[in-house]
């Protein structure tokens, strides 16, 4: 499996970066869509063919995993666009909007729409829905229709091995040991968020990590403390990717 990144908080001299997530899998799959236009950017510099692109997933509804979508729609006719509906229920951070940006009914317009519920299988992907939740390690700070956002709508995508997150919300290891229960995984790459967490969290997910003696490719929202403390105790375990750059996996 090749993975491209077409979005992160750090790219590559030469391309673009901002708070988001984009992963272009093989040249049909795209993982999330960043929060701009980021992602279509840096797929021209890249010379991808967007065209190709067959099924968008989006891991759940905050703005920096599909407020990109718009942008991307307008070189990517008449794809399979999967989601959880309750990505579409506004979100907030404390008091500010959070969700995705835009009028829904224009994605509809332009896109196969797929709502999503549950474990599933789609075209060899398997989408991970149902994490058991441990409320405490879910940032309070998030909240949908004036509560605690547990993300009921967060998808985890896995395919040959490889488990692919967007930010994690449910808990890093939570996704991996639910994935683990049926699946092997080898490879986990995506957004784990920890840049916000204590020392003591992030050393309790490293153990985790080293105990299950995975790979790791942490992004996005994992944050520059936790990824530092993963590649100096992990070594080649934990490989540091940029958008801009692919890995074969």
């Amino acid at each position: 499996m090749k993975i491209t990144v077409l979005c992160n908080d750090i790219a590559k001299d030469g391309f673009f970066h901002e708070h988001g997530l984009s992963l272009l899998i093989d040249e049909e799959t795209l993982f999330d869509t960043g929060t701009s236009d980021v992602a279509l950017k840096n797929a021209h510099k890249l010379g991808v063919n967007l065209s190709r692109v067959k099924r968008i997933f989006i891991s759940h509804g905050h703005y920096d995993h599909a407020g990109g979508l718009i942008h991307l729609l307008k070189e990517i006719p008449n794809v399979d666009l999967y989601i959880h509906k309750k990505a579409l229920i506004p979100k907030y951070s404390d008091q500010r909007f959070a969700g995705v940006p835009y009028d829904w009914k224009e994605i509809e317009e332009k896109a196969r729409v797929h709502f999503v519920e549950g474990d599933i299988e789609v075209d060899g992907f398997k989408i991970i829905n149902n994490v058991p939740t441990v409320e405490k390690n879910i940032d309070s700070r998030f909240l949908i229709e004036g509560r605690h956002d547990l993300f009921e709508d967060e998808l985890n995508l896995y395919k040959d091995g490889i488990l692919i997150t967007g930010c994690a919300h449910r808990g890093i290891d939570n996704i991996v040991k639910k994935a683990r229960e049926s699946l092997p995984v080898s490879v986990v790459i995506g957004g784990f968020h920890l840049k916000d967490s204590s020392i003591e969290r992030i050393e309790e997910v490293l153990e985790f990590f080293q105990s299950y003696e995975v790979k790791i490719v942490p992004l996005h929202c994992t944050g520059e403390t936790a990824i530092n403390i993963f590649k100096e105790k992990m070594k080649d375990k934990c490989v540091i990717v940029k958008a801009g750059e692919s890995l074969e996996l």
